[in-house]
């Protein structure tokens, strides 16, 4: 028993060391906030192999495992490990449209969600291997199993280093169990509007709720979308495209308001300005980064994991050297799982960012489940080092990509755009009162994939 109080005692010490003191104490130290949203990797898959800290709920010290054939209960069972088929470059994009994602947490394309709701029918996490094989019409059980393993350390030793140096969430999910652009306009404006496929509403200005990236500008609060997506000079893509001209339309066209009011021209960047910009000490209070997808640094499959590296590499030291640093939290998420395998099952009856549903083959989705969990790591020098944080606890709510723009609320006394953002947890507890002096400046060189 004594043993016990000295342990509790231990924990709200370290709760208390974390806790910031005031509002106005950690507002004023945060005057930039830069978000680069990468792609398409789960939480298990992309830091589960982790084992510098004991506390990650990863699959180092979880075996993970999935029935060849989720309908069959004997049939031959396939475990997540690090040696096989942790491959530089994923063989196999996994399904992950809204039905793919049923089939990958319950089983089948279309769950009761009346059952999911009353907590009759729970995400198993079992039909990951089962999807893959489906969707590339595979038996081979060593190419489905690439969806559940994962990386280590030394596969990624970029992320890593910023995981070890700063604060790595284990439970953060993405806000909506299906594809891309849906997320985005989450981590955007808190709704996907009734989106669950990256349908042609997302290419240019046919989204209309209003965004981070409007309320930013009403309140006279600075910002750039800095896009990788495009090679167009100007970082957007008016459609249709010119000759030469390929890629992506960066996260803040979507909405009609960036197209209507100008701000596509006058807010939309090339990522090579958010280098030059930071390097000179002006980026906005707010930078948004969208990566190329989905061949080369965005780790979206076929994008190799070394290439990947490399860019979020150049945006971290970009963003640790530049002059703006020692007021600057900078937040490296990802959109959603990919469809690649996790063992923690998603929160279910969350408030939706409004009303509206979607339907896919028959299965009509209202957003009150979230999304697979996603690696995410904030970096600041008034965070702690080597910190692993759990389930948030404000709000009543988790940590999701809506938490970005929950905290962006309290930080610049926004109104919250939707209920999932008000529900949603924040992080502003996390921040310190010691400036840390020993931030890296320089992150792992990237070597020949192990």
């Amino acid at each position: 028993m004594v043993l016990i109080g000295k342990l509790s005692l231990l924990c709200i010490a370290a709760a208390t060391a974390l806790a910031a003191p005031t509002s106005a104490d950690w507002k004023s130290k945060i005057k930039n906030v830069v978000v680069l949203v990468q792609e398409n990797r789960s939480f298990d898959t992309f830091a589960g192999g982790f084992t510098y800290n004991k506390e990650i709920n990863g699959l180092a010290h979880h075996k993970y495992c999935n029935p060849s054939n989720i309908t069959d209960t004997k049939s031959q069972q396939v475990c997540a490990n690090q040696l096989d088929a942790a491959h530089n470059v994923a063989g196999d994009d996994p399904n992950h449209s809204m039905s793919g994602v049923n089939v990958q947490l319950f089983g089948t394309a279309d769950p009761s969600e009346s059952a999911i709701k009353s907590g009759k029918l729970a995400a198993s996490m079992q039909g990951f291997v089962t999807e893959q094989e489906s969707s590339y019409k595979t038996n081979n059980l060593t190419r489905a199993s690439e969806v559940i393993n994962y990386y280590t350390e030394k596969h990624i030793p970029v992320f890593a280093s910023m995981a070890r140096n700063f604060v790595l969430f284990d439970r953060w999910f993405c806000d909506v169990s299906g594809p891309t652009n849906p997320n985005r306009a989450y981590v955007t404006s808190g709704t996907s509007y009734g989106h669950g496929r990256n349908d042609n509403l997302f290419n240019y200005g046919g989204l209309p709720q209003k965004s981070i990236f409007q309320q930013l500008s009403e309140k006279n609060i600075t910002w750039i979308n800095y896009s990788n997506s495009t090679n167009s000079d100007t970082g957007y893509i008016v459609p249709p495209a010119p000759a030469g001209v390929t890629g992506f339309n960066p996260d803040a066209l979507f909405y009609k308001w960036t197209v209507e009011s100008g701000a596509a021209k006058t807010n939309v960047k090339p990522f090579k300005q958010f280098l030059v910009d930071a390097a000179a000490g002006t980026l906005p209070a707010f930078s948004y980064i969208n990566p190329e997808c989905c061949s080369y640094d965005s780790f979206h499959p076929p994008s190799p994991i070394e290439t990947g590296e490399q860019f979020i590499k150049t945006v971290y030291e970009s963003v640790r050297n530049s002059p703006q640093w020692n007021e600057t939290l900078f937040i490296l998420t990802f959109d959603e799982h990919g469809g690649f395998g996790d063992h923690v099952p998603p929160p279910v009856n969350v408030p939706a960012g409004d009303n509206l549903t979607y339907t896919e083959k028959g299965h009509t989705f209202d957003f009150t489940r979230l999304g697979v969990r996603i690696p995410v790591v904030l970096m600041s020098p008034w965070l702690p080092k080597n910190h692993v944080e759990h389930k948030g606890t404000n709000n009543g709510g988790e940590y999701s990509n809506a938490s970005i723009l929950g905290f962006l609320a309290k930080l610049w006394d926004l109104e919250n755009l939707t209920p999932r953002t008000a529900w949603s947890s924040t992080f502003e507890h996390l921040f310190t009162k010691k400036f840390r002096s020993n931030t890296p400046s320089s992150l792992p060189d990237i070597t020949d994939f192990p």
